[in-house]
């Protein structure tokens, strides 16, 4: 496999080695089509007043990007319609590494841009789930926030990092920004154009935050996967802060494009799953599960 990603890079131009570890998967989105190898698509969020649909109009390779659009439609019942998340749930989970992702995002009134993990379902070792924002856009026309939740036993706390500038509002959609996460077993970090921008804690005795309503940390120690999500707020949505909902003065459509996602990892202390194990692992469960 190492052989297979120095030839990867050298044909990309990518860097090979970052962070103290090598590259062992990535997407530069130049096939034309999205590779289903690498990706799926996943319902992350669900809300009345918008139609799901994967198609063309609201997603595709465009310029060797992903390019994600959220619409108005004619339908008064459901004004928007968007592309659900772009995931790789059943086609690559990983434990620890650095990861990052180019992009123009969507800072303005009304749009929710995000990517994120959650924990692998497929290798879940406890029984909530982690999650770790690696940025969300909150309907503002120049910052982000990272976050980590946990989910479980029908209830939910998180911690977040708070909010921070990545551009001013008249130019900031026009351009590509770099945005990264690294993970180890004693801390989470995350990064905008190569500079650190909150870091925290998941070792027991430090990590272990709002543990009156969720305790442990091993969630966050569980394998995950990459979610991009153009989600938007909208009279619908369950949860829309006061004002940030989009209003008829909103001109759509909200444009989300994805240059390239890389992983890195150190072989020797790091892991990765890809589809061919992820598929055996969900076919055992599925004949354990019948068995018994």
């Amino acid at each position: 496999m190492a052989d297979n990603m120095i030839k990867e890079a050298e044909k990309y131009g990518i860097e090979y080695y970052k962070k103290g570890r090598v590259l062992v998967w990535h997407d530069e989105f130049d096939k034309g089509a999205i590779d289903t190898d690498k990706w799926v698509f996943h319902r992350t969020m669900s809300t009345k007043d918008r139609i799901y649909d994967n198609g063309e109009k609201n997603i595709r390779i465009e310029d060797e990007n992903v390019h994600m659009q959220i619409h108005r439609t004619d339908d008064p019942e459901c004004p928007f319609t968007l592309p659900e998340g772009l995931t790789t749930k059943f086609t690559m989970n990983f434990k620890y590494g650095y990861v990052e992702m180019r992009a123009k995002v969507p800072y303005r009134h009304g749009a929710w841009p995000s990517f994120w993990t959650q924990s692998s379902t497929v290798f879940k070792t406890v029984p909530w789930m982690a999650e770790a924002d690696i940025f969300e856009v909150f309907s503002n026309d120049s910052g982000l926030a990272s976050a980590l939740h946990k989910w479980g036993y029908g209830k939910h706390c998180s911690v977040g990092g708070g909010f921070y500038k990545v551009g001013e509002p008249e130019t900031i959609n026009d351009e590509y920004h770099i945005y990264g996460y690294e993970w180890n077993k004693e801390y989470m970090a995350f990064f905008v154009d190569g500079k650190e921008q909150w870091r925290v804690p998941i070792d027991p005795v430090n990590g272990n935050f709002k543990y009156d309503v969720i305790d442990g940390v091993m969630g966050f120690h569980d394998f995950q996967f990459l979610i991009m999500n153009n989600e938007c707020f909208t009279e619908g949505s369950s949860w829309k802060p006061n004002g940030w909902a989009f209003n008829d003065d909103d001109v759509l459509p909200v444009d989300y494009f994805i240059d390239w996602v890389r992983l890195y990892q150190n072989p020797e202390t790091e892991e990765l799953k890809l589809k061919p194990e992820i598929d055996a692992e969900i076919a055992r469960q599925k004949a354990e599960a019948e068995a018994n």
